[in-house]
């Protein structure tokens, strides 16, 4: 029974020793940064451990991969400054029946978001044609089951973090926070109208707006600039006296409302 404590202490030490050799990239290098990310990741993957099923457990007892920690180190801890809610080698039943492992999830506000890592590896490199077939299929599957799937080459993560770092503000930001306060705050009406224009492309006029939503086109305009003012629409070509179309914001609209 002790050496299963002995185990995961080892896996944790050899992944702070990887990290620490990994450090020497310009500004992510720098000290005060990793130290504390090595005090927060520590204290983490004790967390995840114990939470862990018995199957994820045995999959994360020689730690995680050097995509997984470089992504960790490198883009989502300069992003967000915290590794709460960060969920390793996540179990579901796949389409098949059989157990799949995501790479990370991350759960906020009823969203269920997947992050995949993807290596240019060998076994990638020699994917057979039933292989890929199988690994499309099952994002496809994901995506039917409401999950928000994100996909980062490690190419990627090591050449542009900051991109990837961006990606995942825009999509947490838009997934939470004061966007899902203030549009649970609206009307019933506007969030009918919300939706109506959701579902147009392109931009749209007030007439458009009344005959979706049901409504007169004075009413419709009325709540048009109500929307404009909470910054949930944006006129387009505002500096004209008269507006006449309408573009949605849609980075401030919660992903589950589109």
């Amino acid at each position: 029974m002790e050496k299963v404590p002995a185990r995961r202490l080892s896996a944790l030490n050899d992944m702070l020793q990887r990290l620490h050799s990994s450090v020497a990239i310009g500004e992510l290098s720098d000290a005060q940064s990793h130290l504390a990310f090595e005090a927060a990741f520590a204290k983490w993957w004790k967390q995840v451990l114990r939470k862990a099923s018995d199957r994820c457990r045995a999959r994360l007892a020689g730690g995680l991969s050097h995509a997984s920690l470089f992504f960790l180190r490198f883009v989502w801890w300069p992003a967000f400054r915290s590794l709460t809610g960060l969920i390793p080698e996540y179990e579901i039943v796949d389409y098949k029946d059989g157990y799949r492992y995501i790479d990370f999830v991350y759960l906020t506000n009823g969203l269920r978001i997947a992050i995949e890592l993807d290596g240019r590896g060998p076994h990638r490199l020699h994917l057979s044609a039933a292989e890929f077939e199988d690994e499309l299929m099952r994002q496809n599957y994901l995506v039917l089951d409401r999950w928000l799937v994100l996909r980062f080459p490690f190419l990627m993560l090591r050449d542009k973090p900051r991109q990837c770092q961006q990606l995942l503000q825009q999509l947490l930001g838009s997934a939470g926070g004061t966007h899902i306060e203030s549009f649970n705050q609206l009307s019933p009406t506007e969030q009918r109208i919300l939706a109506c224009v959701s579902r147009i492309t392109g931009f749209f006029g007030p007439s458009q707006v009344a005959d979706a939503a049901g409504m007169s086109k004075n009413t419709a305009l009325k709540y048009l600039r109500l929307l404009v003012d909470k910054q949930l629409l944006a006129p387009v070509n505002a500096a004209h006296r008269k507006i006449r179309r309408y573009t949605l914001n849609r980075d401030r609209i919660p992903f589950h409302f589109l």
